[in-house]
């Protein structure tokens, strides 16, 4: 009899249990206000603002290239240091530039002696030419000889000139201050000189990091509420807690197509306060566009739309209602309420359910 006595009071616990879920799940209106999510109208600080992502890049970069094809003899840097503009970066092999530079120097030389000879010549002959002991012929030979000769001396000069400033052109060095970001070359390795007709070896990149741009592209219809040197935030994915300052220095006056949508790219400048932002990263940028100081605001999923209206629904003592109201700016989570709705009310996040039949006031 015990046993029995305790199986009933089982049944009649779990009937209990079961008669209240279906209660809790049922589509009874009496109970409909416990099923719908709320929120409070309080009094915030509101700022809109128009964001995009986009890549950081340096304001200042340069390819660094030879003039001269050679091997590299020495490379003096590695990637991430530190440079100078003028400073050493590597070497290339300078043999056979040397061998021209002697070989110019002993042609030049040998120019200077011959216009000597001319010159003494030329003098004789004029000496002699002005007593009548030489024909004409003779003298204007002579004034020839000299006139060549200090057309090639001057020839050998330019020449001497040019494989010196070629043997100069050896040693790489640092077109501007900045970083090396990439080495794309190893010692002993061969490079191609940029000429009229080749571009030559890409040997390094040498980047300004103190000052970056962010370069994004913003919608079309964004783009009309920005200016130039407007005022920005930048943050970072791989830094959650790090933001700048930054200021727009470029929007494109022409569209591109981004899939179906017409965007304008546009940059934004900003210093790198911190080692850690560097070329290449990704970086959310966002732009104040207008402020609402200690204004009523609800949540966003509290504002329902149809056609042209916007409405809530309100919760007071008799139930749910629902109200068009008048809205203000919006950030990504509140958006201001400019008329419609009282402080403190309290706002549905959902349709409540007699709303949910098409029921509406």
């Amino acid at each position: 009899m015990k046993q029995k006595r305790i199986i009933f009071l089982v049944i009649v616990a779990c009937t209990a249990i079961l008669f209240a879920l279906s209660g809790l799940f049922s589509g009874d209106e009496g109970n409909g206000n416990n099923r719908t999510p709320t929120d409070i109208a309080k009094r915030r600080s509101l700022e809109a603002v128009v964001s995009a992502t986009g890549e950081v890049l340096p304001i200042m970069s340069s390819f660094v290239k030879s003039e001269v094809s050679g091997r590299i003899t020495e490379i003096l840097i590695d990637e991430g240091d530190s440079v100078t503009k003028g400073m050493h970066l590597l070497q290339l092999d300078r043999t056979n530039l040397e061998a021209k530079v002697k070989e110019s120097a002993r042609s030049l030389e040998a120019q200077r002696l011959r216009l000597e000879k001319s010159e003494r010549n030329y003098k004789r002959l004029e000496q002699l030419f002005a007593q009548a002991f030489v024909g004409e012929k003779d003298f204007l030979d002579a004034k020839t000889d000299l006139e060549l000769a200090k057309l090639n001396l001057e020839i050998a000069q330019a020449r001497l000139e040019d494989v010196e400033e070629d043997l100069s052109k050896t040693t790489i060095v640092a077109p501007h201050d900045g970083i090396v970001t990439k080495l794309n070359v190893v010692e002993g390795g061969v490079i191609s000189g940029a000429t009229s007709v080749s571009n030559g070896t890409n040997i390094l990149t040498v980047a300004q990091m103190e000052e970056l741009y962010m370069e994004a592209s913003v919608n079309e219809v964004d783009v009309e509420q920005l200016a130039l040197g407007q005022t920005a935030r930048l943050k970072f994915a791989a830094m959650p807690k790090l933001a700048l300052p930054g200021t727009i220095d470029r929007i494109a006056v022409s569209a591109r197509k981004d899939g179906n949508i017409r965007v304008f790219p546009i940059e934004v400048v900003f210093e790198a306060k911190d080692e850690r932002v560097r070329s290449g990263v990704s970086a959310t940028v966002e732009i104040p566009i207008a402020r609402a100081e200690n204004v009523i605001s609800v949540l966003l999923s509290a504002v329902f739309h149809e056609n042209d209206k916007r409405y809530v629904f309100i919760q007071d003592k008799s139930g749910w209602r629902r109200q068009e109201v008048e809205l203000g700016i919006s950030n990504l989570q509140h958006v201001e309420i400019v008329t419609g709705v009282p402080l403190d009310a309290v706002l549905g996040l959902s349709r409540p359910p007699e709303f949910r039949r098409g029921n509406y006031d």
